[in-house]
């Protein structure tokens, strides 16, 4: 099922790729998302093409109960980003896939991060989710596709934490 979000990060291109590839960044991702835990791996450097490899466990309260019923009480997500190096105006491209750890759930997504100005970027994602069960894997896509998506918009939060962090 198609997944799309256009996020707004305040902060330059140059300072959102230091963001991502910043491992404490994964405490403030899961700070913001209310997770028991996460952790990020980083090869490369954000002044060139890296990727970041994050590991977040999350509650499923706020599953819809037909969902949580193949997920159970938590979930471990298993995120990977590769950026590119930045282009002459900083603007990067990437893929993104998501791995919900023993479920049939995986997303997977170009990524494209360009200046919005001199302390303004944007990501935009624009991905599929894929639930791979028989019969029932277009309900439960559907099902979770807001929940990915509040997932995925968090980060919007997540980055003004960040940058407001690093102001002080």
């Amino acid at each position: 099922m198609k997944l799309s979000e256009n996020l707004t990060i305040p902060a330059s291109a140059a300072d959102a790729a230091a963001m991502y590839a910043d491992e404490s960044y994964a405490e403030v991702r899961r700070a913001t998302l209310r997770a028991s835990s996460a952790s990020s791996r980083v090869e490369g450097d954000p002044a060139g093409a890296f990727t970041v490899r994050t590991e977040i466990a999350m509650t499923t309260e706020k599953v819809p109960d037909v969902a949580r019923r193949f997920v159970g009480a938590t979930v471990t997500i298993r995120e990977e980003q590769v950026w590119s190096a930045p282009a002459a105006d900083g603007a990067r491209t990437g893929t993104m896939s998501i791995d919900v750890a023993g479920t049939p759930a995986t997303f997977t997504a170009a990524l494209a991060l360009t200046p919005q100005g001199e302390a303004t970027s944007q990501v935009v994602i624009d991905g599929d989710l894929t639930v791979k069960v028989p019969l029932l894997g277009g309900k439960l896509e559907k099902t979770a596709v807001p929940y990915v998506s509040k997932v995925l918009r968090a980060e919007e939060r997540a980055a003004r934490t960040y940058q407001d962090s690093r102001s002080r």
